[in-house]
């Protein structure tokens, strides 16, 4: 039996989930933020501006703004949404990014929790995920709150060059040994003080650039998230899993606990793992090429996947 895990048959679109501008804390207006990103080559981006009640770094409303070409280049309404109770973050906020939420979602009251704020975003209709947790040591307990989340932040590339604290590996890992199942995401959070624009993305397989399309397949974990390489299908036949990437020097097959498979060689495109040994309901997988950069498919479980 053959299993294709990860092969489009759509156009993969690139995009930024993470990133900010003037209406909270960024540095460049809405128009010069997607000249940036259209420059970059992205498809679409997420103005993600802070949204709380602290007018020093925070908007009170979602960002309004819309830029529309179905040909070229899409934004889609969102927000890094915040609540009280995160111990290790100086203001005691949860840092919750949020796509694809509607213009009246509105700001967390003090008695509103991190689980119960993002339970509400996803209700509104938003794709959730657990913002930048290594930046701000998020704890077991933390991580497993938020039930409701659909992905990690694997990498954040603001956090990454501005405080060396920019991975997510152990939120993701610890999530999927609990049976927890989130997808992986790769992000900027760009402000724009220094080079943070283009570090990090998703490139998600959709049938056309509408947030619509774009929000329904991250829900439906038709993406992967990269800083550099990219990953061209994924197809497991029996017991054995290929896979098909741009020139890379390491392909890991990471599971359960601290189970792997590796296959480490010079300009490889291609490899082949034999699972029938690989004892672990779930499975992903991460290239890294000879630059260091990295992309990382979202987790295969089994009875789901395979």
């Amino acid at each position: 039996m053959s299993v294709e895990l990860f092969k489009p048959k759509t156009r993969l679109f690139r995009g930024n989930l993470h990133g900010h501008s003037r209406h909270s804390d960024g540095v460049l207006d809405n128009a010069e933020v997607v000249e940036t990103y259209q420059n970059l080559g992205y498809d679409f981006i997420c103005i993600s501006d802070h949204l709380w009640s602290d007018t020093r770094f925070c908007a009170q409303t979602v960002n309004p703004y819309v830029y529309s070409d179905s040909d070229t280049f899409l934004t889609i309404t969102s927000a890094e949404i915040h609540c009280r109770g995160k111990a290790m973050d100086r203001d005691g906020l949860w840092h919750i990014l949020a796509n694809g939420l509607p213009l009246d979602f509105g700001v967390a009251d003090d008695a509103e929790t991190g689980a119960e704020l993002v339970r509400r975003a996803v209700d509104a209709g938003a794709f959730v995920s657990i913002a930048h947790p290594e930046w701000y040591s998020m704890t077991t307990e933390e991580a497993l709150a938020l039930d409701a989340a659909h992905a990690v932040e694997i990498y954040n590339h603001s956090c990454a060059i501005e405080a060396g604290r920019g991975g997510g590996t152990y939120v993701v890992d610890l999530l999927l040994n609990n049976d927890r199942p989130v997808g992986i995401i790769a992000t900027d959070d760009s402000h724009f003080r220094i080079p943070d624009a283009g570090g990090g993305w998703v490139m998600v397989a959709a049938e056309e650039l509408t947030s619509k399309a774009i929000i329904s397949s991250l829900k439906l974990g038709h993406y992967y998230s990269s800083t550099g390489p990219n990953i061209y299908d994924i197809v497991l036949e029996n017991s054995i899993l290929s896979i098909s990437c741009s020139a890379v020097e390491t392909i890991c097959v990471a599971g359960m606990e601290h189970r792997s498979l590796y296959d480490n060689c010079s300009n490889k495109t291609k490899a082949y793992f034999d699972l029938t040994d690989f004892h672990s309901d779930w499975f992903r997988i991460s290239i890294t090429d000879a630059a260091g950069k990295t992309a990382w498919s979202n987790p295969y479980w089994k009875g789901k996947h395979y």
